[in-house]
């Protein structure tokens, strides 16, 4: 028998093996979604977060070691809203330095942290962070200097949602847990122990296995109506395209920085490295249904990947989602009002362009540099730039903002412009760039690769805003 006819007997065997197998016994082994607690710096109460090693069960039955903060895998959410000043308590109780970065949060360098607020071993750091933005969904990681990549695998990532007046007011779902929810997104390699497997000298990183708030396709029980799915991509190189498995359609309602001018009707949408989106599913009527990264996949297909990833995910489920229980009296299509809306400015300060070698993770033919100073803008100003790479890629900058004018050749649409922090784009891209906040030059902001493997190599760059 030569090998073509022993790799189609091999198939036919586990194919059917696997069709001998009932739906439930298949389904079984799917756990209920784990809701990351809440934490909330409501009359002045202080937020602690702890840095640790912790053990959970990824897979199995098995114990392994993971990061995270508070004693638990990866972090709470931490909701504020505008006009607070949260107290936040940072320890580090692990044995590296760790360098944190709350992505999307709009304040100085000196309070944000970042690279060059690095805390050791069993060092703590505790700033007063103004909350001044609009309502948005950012999130906390690890920044450290060639191990933010490693850091943020472990666990070391956390949601951290803004809210305003008007967020509060809108006729959105807005119970945490509930109704709105949390997803992080990661995608893992484990080993036969189900510990978590990583390779530091890779230029990317792509594991073959898709977990979401530490569990791999699980379920979540909802009551009939509209649900708010906030979704952070936390992976460290790989990015999503979401759809559900019935085709349907959903609402896109929030980017990044905050709410689109109005909900965008789809049925995908993409998620790069470190971006964060907001949808709205209608779940008033239908039974079940699952959030997909990729395309759905027939038996088939999955028997194909079985003997040849390609790259890709094992098993491509997000979350399945369980609607129970009667119609719900709101089933209006949900309205908000941004209180700030996004819009292309006039004067532009200055013109710069940066190109982004993929291959050698380089920006504009240099590696990151400590000691060098690639950005230095007027705190209130607004400049132009221009990205490029050969290849498709995910971009970010720390303590500003941007709106998107063109990207690969195609102006953004009014009605789609919103803040953002995050961007990918396929060959180039114009965006518009504010710098609110100051950072100097012993605690400068950065900006580079979303991929954390091409950051860590040093598709770096340093901002000084005064």
């Amino acid at each position: 028998m030569d090998y073509s006819r022993r790799f189609l007997f091999k198939k036919t065997l586990i194919a059917t093996a696997f069709s001998a197998l009932p739906p439930p016994l298949l389904a079984a082994t799917n756990q209920p979604l784990v809701i990351p607690p809440l934490l909330e710096s409501r009359r002045g109460k202080p937020v602690f977060l702890g840095f640790e090693s912790t053990q959970i069960r990824l897979v199995d039955n098995q114990l392994v070691e993971v990061w995270g903060f508070n004693g638990q895998y990866l972090g709470p959410t931490v909701r504020v809203r505008k006009g607070d000043f949260v107290k936040l308590n940072y320890r580090n109780n692990l044995p590296q330095a760790v360098a944190m970065n709350i992505q999307g949060l709009q304040t100085n360098s000196d309070i944000l942290g970042g690279i060059g607020h690095s805390l050791k071993p069993q060092q703590s750091w505790s700033p007063i962070v103004p909350i001044s933005q609009t309502a948005a969904t950012c999130y906390y990681h690890s920044c450290s200097l060639a191990s933010s990549a490693y850091q943020n695998y472990r666990g070391l990532v956390g949601m951290w949602i803004i809210e305003d007046d008007e967020s509060r007011q809108a006729q959105l779902p807005n119970k945490y847990g509930v109704n709105d929810i949390p997803l992080i997104l990661q995608d893992l390699h484990l080993n036969q122990e189900g510990a978590q497997l990583f390779q530091q000298n890779e230029p990317h990183f792509y594991g073959d296995r898709l977990f979401v708030n530490g569990q791999e396709a699980p379920f979540i029980n909802v009551g009939r109506g509209w649900i708010r799915l906030r979704i952070l991509n936390a992976s460290v190189s790989r990015s999503y395209s979401l759809q559900f498995d019935d085709e349907r359609e959903f609402l896109l309602i929030a980017k990044d920085q905050g709410f689109l001018p109005e909900a965008k009707t789809v049925k995908s949408v993409f998620v790069g490295t470190g971006e964060r989106i907001e949808i709205l599913v209608d779940l008033n009527e239908g039974g079940n249904v699952s959030l997909l990264a990729g395309k759905k996949r027939s038996f088939i297909d999955k028997v194909e990947l079985f003997f040849n990833d390609n790259g890709e995910l094992a098993d491509n489920r997000v979350l399945e989602l369980r609607p129970e229980g009667l119609l719900s009296v709101f089933n209006g299509k949900p309205s908000y009002r941004p209180s700030v809306t996004a819009a292309m400015p006039s004067q532009i300060a200055q013109e710069r362009t940066f190109h982004f070698d993929t291959e050698n993770a380089m920006i504009n033919s240099k590696r990151f540099d400590p000691r060098r100073i690639d950005v230095n803008a007027k705190q209130g100003s607004v400049e132009r730039w221009t990205l490029s790479a050969a290849n498709a890629m995910g971009f970010r900058i720390q303590g500003a903002k941007f709106v998107v004018e063109r990207r690969d050749d195609v102006a953004t649409p009014g009605n789609e412009l919103v803040w953002q922090d995050t961007l990918w784009f396929d060959k180039t891209a114009k965006i518009l760039v504010k710098f609110d906040n100051s950072a100097s030059n012993s605690q400068p902001f950065i900006f580079g690769s979303a991929d954390l493997m091409q950051a860590d190599k040093g598709a770096l760059g340093l901002i000084v805003v005064q």
